[in-house]
């Protein structure tokens, strides 16, 4: 196991991509440096590419979430979670999760010293897709709240990220907390 003291500053100020599950993900890639960071939130990035992380809050139950779990026994990269199917011990570290896994990789992209920490796929449940893939069946009760809940779940990140001033939205609503990232800076 690494322990994520190990990992601090390990890619510093090479940019980084938080690859949610949102319908702005397949669109939202093209626009990252080539040389990003990837970092998968649950399973959803591996349908469109091959993260070098993939960052998850719980261990899945395999007969409600198949996909997650399948994703999690065979992810040839390193995983990073709280669980102990973890590559990565972040527990020796004062780690920021808010509560859902997205915000936790957010977390781990600013700890590697990222910049920028790209925000992609984030859509918040908003719009009549809720992700990138097809998934008819499933439901999630964040799925139901209003826009201002999910910005203000994602608030505490520009205090408990490290440097949170390199942390841009690709598109999506998470542009009103963090700023959306100019694509011509970088390429």
């Amino acid at each position: 196991m690494i322990d994520v003291q190990d990992l601090k500053n390990a890619f510093m100020l090479r940019p980084a991509a938080v690859l949610g599950g949102g319908p702005s993900l397949p669109r939202d890639l093209k626009q990252i440096p080539k040389n990003s960071v990837l970092i998968a939130v649950n399973n959803h990035a591996l349908h469109f590419c091959q993260p070098d992380y993939i960052v998850f809050m719980d261990i899945p139950n395999r007969q409600e979430f198949p996909e997650l779990a399948h994703a999690i026994d065979t992810f040839y990269g390193v995983k990073v979670s709280q669980t102990p199917l973890s590559d990565v011990y972040i527990k020796s570290e004062k780690y920021w999760d808010g509560g859902f896994s997205s915000s936790l990789a957010t977390w781990f992209a600013c700890y590697l010293g990222c910049n920028p920490v790209l925000l992609c796929g984030m859509d918040c449940f908003q719009g009549e897709i809720k992700y990138a893939t097809p998934r008819p069946d499933f439901y999630h009760p964040s799925m139901d709240a209003p826009l201002e809940d999910h910005l203000n779940a994602w608030r505490p990140a520009l205090a408990n990220c490290p440097n949170p001033e390199r942390i841009k939205a690709v598109s999506g609503p998470l542009v009103e907390v963090f700023g959306q990232w100019d694509y011509a800076i970088i390429n």
